[in-house]
């Protein structure tokens, strides 16, 4: 068999990533928006204070799952391969719980930080066991770099799209219909999105036991902890994650922090939060044929290093807002335009980067464990999510995030700014895998 990924199956794998990015951006841009009085702390259905710390904590605790579910579907046996049930059947509770997220509310503070937190913790759980399996498909599918940066570019268009309207078309939903109808259109989307990827590449995930051929090396076999110890002692694998949890938290703060910037610091209608998504998305889109292109010729790694740099230059002009002489709006349509155009290669090459470093382990230790790499990247990323909504909840509560003390918002993109720059400095000193893994 043929190690090329053929451009079909690269499209309908894809398509499992705007079912990722609709829910995901829509709960970065408006779970803490909407519970904390949707711009008016006064009318908060919860406290932005403990609104920070009750995702801090639910990221911690939902953290553990990544790698518990990760390591299930490595050891998972069906006709349809590892990942499928997973991903069929986790579809449906990931689309109920993220509309659950949008109903709650109208209670006493403490009866809606309960619901809240449940409903969180739901929609946690629902999201990994869909997400750790699908991203455990792609070293399974794609054998070779060029094969995976095409079909994470690919991805990352469908992700955009997703995140078009996780994040813009959300906005319009809210502005016309609410968020509870936003809720209910998003979460029939996601689900949609995965089936359509799962049952589109079923057969290719079972393709090894239809030929009667064997994959390049077996699946896991070990339990749970010597798993966990395996991946931890991957020192490629932990750099990289470091990286890239860094840069993760960077862009949740900014994520998190658009709506507030719009209606307290430009003093816009929060609606207009969907033209500066729009803007980064579309920024996007024109540059990941250009990222995919100079990966090809100077490699995934490089590029992907220096976009950090980049961003981590970019962030902290969001500081600047208002404070100079030019017109504040068109100011931060250069700035999120900018960052929209680097901002691609983040979103391309980390699961290109991470399949290169599963197959170093597979060579190591004979075992495929894709899920379980994967899940531990998740864990640790949830990690930085719940840090950064403590540094999120805490910094605006402190230094104000209001139309007249503006202080809190502006200091989030020189917090997001340093915390990338730090990224960039552990990956290019520690991380030293090459583009194709032998």
């Amino acid at each position: 068999m043929s190690d090329a990924l053929r451009t079909k199956d690269q499209i309908l794998f894809a398509v499992g990533g705007f079912g990722e990015n609709v829910t995901f951006q829509a709960v970065s841009a408006w779970l803490i928006f909407f519970w904390s009085g949707q711009g008016n702390l006064q009318n908060a259905l919860v406290p932005i204070g403990i609104l920070g710390v009750l995702l801090g904590i639910g990221r911690f605790i939902e953290a553990f799952d990544d790698p518990l579910i990760g390591h299930l579907s490595d050891r998972t046996k069906s006709r349809w391969g590892r990942r499928f049930p997973y991903i069929f059947f986790g579809a449906p509770l990931l689309a109920f719980s993220f509309f659950l997220l949008w109903i709650g509310g109208g209670w006493s503070v403490t009866l809606n930080a309960i619901y809240f937190f449940v409903a969180l913790q739901f929609f946690f759980f629902a999201y990994t066991l869909v997400s750790a399996p699908y991203e455990g498909i792609l070293p399974e599918i794609a054998l070779t770099s060029r094969d995976r940066v095409a079909t994470s570019a690919w991805r990352v268009l469908f992700g955009v799209i997703g995140a078009g309207l996780g994040l813009v078309g959300s906005g319009i939903l809210i502005s016309l219909y609410g968020f509870a109808m936003m809720g209910a259109v998003l979460a029939v989307a996601a689900l949609v999105a995965f089936w359509i990827a799962i049952l589109g590449i079923r057969k290719r995930l079972s393709t090894w036991r239809v030929l009667g051929l064997r994959p390049r090396s077996s699946s896991v076999q070990t339990s749970l902890f010597q798993a966990l110890v395996t991946t931890l002692k991957n020192e490629h694998f932990v750099v990289f994650s470091l990286a890239f949890i860094l840069f993760s938290l960077g862009l949740n703060l900014l994520t998190a922090l658009m709506p507030f910037y719009v209606v307290n610091l430009l003093r816009l209608p929060e609606g207009q939060t969907a033209l500066f998504m729009a803007l980064v998305l579309g920024s996007m889109l024109l540059a990941l044929p250009v990222q995919t292109k100079l990966a090809n010729i100077f490699g995934k790694k490089k590029i992907y290093a220096y976009s950090m740099l980049i961003l981590g230059l970019l962030f902290p002009l969001l500081f600047l807002t208002g404070l100079t002489s030019f017109n504040p709006f068109w100011q931060t349509v250069a700035v999120v335009v900018a960052i929209g155009l680097v901002l691609s290669g983040q979103f391309v090459f980390p699961n290109a980067i991470l399949a290169d470093v599963i197959d170093y382990d597979a060579n190591l230790t004979g075992l495929r464990r894709e899920a379980i790499y994967y899940g531990m990247q998740n864990t640790l990323q949830k990690f930085s999510f719940a840090l950064s909504s403590l540094i999120f909840g805490t910094t605006l509560a402190v230094f104000g995030a209001t139309v007249d003390n503006s202080m809190g918002i502006r200091l989030i993109g020189p917090i997001a700014g340093l915390v990338t720059l730090l990224g960039f400095v552990i990956f290019v000193k520690w991380y030293r895998l090459p583009d194709q893994i032998k």
